[in-house]
C-alpha cells in the first residue's frame, strides 16, 4: 500500500471509530432509558399492591359488619387485617427491590457501554496514529527516491 493508501486508512480508521462511539453512546443512552423505565414499573407495581390491600380492608371490614359483627371488635378480624398489611408491605418491599436491582443493572449496563465507546475511540485513533505514522514515512521515502526530499 502506498502512501495515500496509508494516509486514507488513518482517516477512515478515525471515522470508524466516531461512529463506534456513536453506536456504544446510543446503546448507553437506550439502557438508561430502561433503568428509568424500571424504577417506573417498580413504583406502579407497588402502588397496585398498596391499592389490592386497601380493597382487601375493606372487604374484611365490609364482611364483618355484614355479619353482625362489630368492626374491629373480634380478636380473628383484626389479625386478618394485620396480617394483611404485614403481606402487602413484605410485598412493596419486594417490589422495590427488584426494581432498584433492575436499575442498577441497566446502570452498570450504559455505563459500560460508554467505556466501550471510549475504548473504540481510542482504538481507531492509535490506529490512525499508526497509518498515518506509515504513510508519513513512506512519503518521506518516496520523496527520497525522487530525490526531492
Amino acid at each position: 500500500m502506498g502512501w495515500g493508501g496509508m494516509a486514507l486508512s488513518a482517516v477512515m480508521s478515525l471515522a470508524a471509530a466516531r461512529q463506534a462511539q456513536k453506536a456504544y453512546a446510543n446503546d448507553a443512552q437506550a439502557s438508561f432509558e430502561q433503568a428509568q423505565m424500571a424504577g417506573i414499573e417498580a413504583d406502579q407495581e407497588a402502588i397496585n399492591r398498596t391499592a389490592q390491600l386497601r380493597e382487601q380492608l375493606a372487604s374484611i371490614s365490609a364482611t364483618s359488619s355484614g355479619g353482625g359483627v362489630s368492626v374491629g371488635a373480634g380478636g380473628s378480624m383484626a389479625n386478618l387485617k394485620r396480617r394483611e398489611t404485614r403481606l402487602a408491605k413484605a410485598d412493596v418491599g419486594a417490589i422495590k427491590l427488584m426494581g432498584a436491582s433492575k436499575q442498577r443493572q441497566f446502570k452498570l449496563s450504559a455505563s459500560a457501554s460508554k467505556t466501550k465507546g471510549k475504548g473504540a475511540l481510542y482504538t481507531g485513533m492509535a490506529n490512525a496514529a499508526s497509518s498515518g505514522a506509515k504513510a508519513y514515512d513512506a512519503y518521506k521515502g518516496y520523496g527520497n527516491k525522487k530525490g526531492t526530499a
